[in-house]
């Protein structure tokens, strides 16, 4: 009982922490926070302010991802974000939910998988156990309950295909270098 107590404690003053740090006027001061509580960030990454994160050890975000404000990514089940990835303000991925079905709430958790090149837009929500494929969209203000087929766009509540993407190969958001005043 001690020991899931402690956890709990460590747990809430990670989450501040890095929220606190999130407010900072310093992308460099945020993806060190991030790094310094376990998450794994690859370069060229701009993350705006009032990020919420839950477990940064288990959070993995590829090359030259765009991270906006007020965004949550709960990495309690494990989130793995791809590269070139947009992740719009507002936006919800959540890894951990309780269990409606359970006599006692019980707590579940599922990692959740977001794709290269995907674009989760504004007030969008994931929940856990789902992925998002490559080149993917969720429309702004979608609720994302199944998987993401790759090149897709989804919208809606919940979530259902709304359109299909042409492939692309490649591209860069350069989210970093759009940020110059950010260090």
């Amino acid at each position: 009982m001690m020991r899931k107590r402690l956890g709990l404690i460590v747990g809430s003053i990670e989450v501040v922490v890095l929220w606190l740090a999130s407010m900072t006027p310093s992308n460099g001061l945020r993806i060190i926070a991030l790094r310094g509580w376990g998450a794994a960030i690859g370069a060229g990454c701009a993350i705006h302010h009032g990020l919420q994160v839950r477990v940064a050890r288990r959070l993995v975000l590829g090359v030259d991802c765009f991270i906006a404000e007020g965004v949550t990514l709960d990495a309690r089940g494990g989130l793995s974000v791809g590269s070139h990835v947009s992740i719009n303000s507002g936006a919800q991925i959540w890894t951990a939910q309780h269990d409606i079905r359970s006599p006692d709430f019980a707590y579940v958790s599922a990692p959740v998988r977001i794709g290269d090149r995907a674009w989760i837009n504004a007030r969008s929500i994931i929940l856990p156990g789902v992925s998002v494929g490559e080149g993917a969209v969720v429309a702004a203000g979608a609720v994302v309950t199944k998987d993401v087929a790759a090149w897709t766009m989804v919208g809606g509540v919940p979530a259902s295909v709304i359109a299909e993407r042409p492939k692309v190969d490649a591209y860069r958001l350069e989210a970093k270098r759009n940020k110059v005043w950010w260090w």
